[in-house]
């Protein structure tokens, strides 16, 4: 109830002002709220970056997002600040109730997106196509060429098993891993490798015992954005040469786009690749 009032009270100040020309739609839908990492990279990727107005407080690529207003977070977005934006549309990876109610009460359309799957970043890019047009299919059609190629370099290499951790504390003998139904598996897949997981889950976590028992090939942990690389590989190393995995065997990836299935998710699939060539 609180909630509802204060939308109410945000946009009573500046409905009057501007509600008629959204409503009548003579508005160009060319101001856009993004609330998501790896939308607002798609979104420039696709050449729609000089119709964003504002973006949410952990999306920083490319470096033009530091130049636009935040508007806070999923669980947090500032309706105060969004309204202030005079936004023709709001786009978020997921959904969120109350900015869907805030888009309905300003009359403007409310786009989600998936990013959990290869297969969603290529639905974002086919509705932005169809949306909005500019480069969305040129980007799709280039993402496909890269893991292509990319499939064409691991052809001469056998079937690897691969094991994707994305948090693992150190000395701890548990850790989360990308599960079968991620973008990761879809990545490994399209280059003829396979994913290394439980059976369920998105993002499962597995003991130290139960690697052993996938015996995966190879073994990526995920630091993203970390800058003590040398003492995080020679960690990683350690631990893993306990359980009878060998050096060549364990990568670490500290890139901080390395879980952000955005703009760089080609570079994310060469990255991987890399690892195992």
């Amino acid at each position: 109830m609180i909630m509802k009032t204060i939308v109410f009270l945000i946009l009573s100040a500046i409905l009057f002002c501007c509600c008629s020309d959204i409503n009548n739609g003579s508005l160009e839908d060319n101001r856009f709220v993004v609330l998501g990492p790896s939308l607002v990279e798609l979104m420039y990727a696709s050449g729609l970056g000089d119709r964003i107005v504002g973006v949410d407080r952990y999306s920083d690529w490319p470096e033009e997002t530091g130049d636009l207003p935040q508007v806070g977070g999923y669980i947090d977005p500032s309706l105060e600040q969004i309204v202030s934006l005079e936004p023709t549309s709001i786009h978020i990876s997921g959904e969120n109730p109350v900015l869907r109610e805030l888009a309905a009460s300003l009359g403007i359309p409310f786009y989600s997106y998936r990013f959990d799957t290869l297969e969603d970043v290529f639905s974002s890019l086919d509705s932005l196509d169809a949306r909005y047009g500019a480069q969305a299919a040129d980007f799709r059609e280039k993402l496909q060429e890269k893991l292509d190629s990319l499939a064409s370099e691991m052809e001469s290499t056998t079937p690897i098993s691969v094991m994707i951790v994305i948090y693992h504390e150190r000395g701890s003998s548990s850790m989360t891993v990308a599960g079968r139904n991620t973008f990761f598996a879809d990545i490994l897949s399209s280059v003829n490798c396979s994913i290394s997981a439980p059976g369920t889950g998105y993002w499962p976590m597995i003991s130290a015992e139960g690697v052993i028992d996938l015996s995966p090939d190879h073994i990526i942990c995920l630091y993203p954005g970390k800058t003590d690389i040398t003492e995080i590989t020679a960690s990683e190393e350690n631990y893993w040469a306990g359980l009878g995995f060998e050096s060549g065997r364990v990568h670490c990836l500290f890139e901080p786009y390395i879980m952000i299935p955005g703009g760089r998710i080609g570079m994310i699939a060469e990255r991987i690749c890399f690892c195992l060539l």
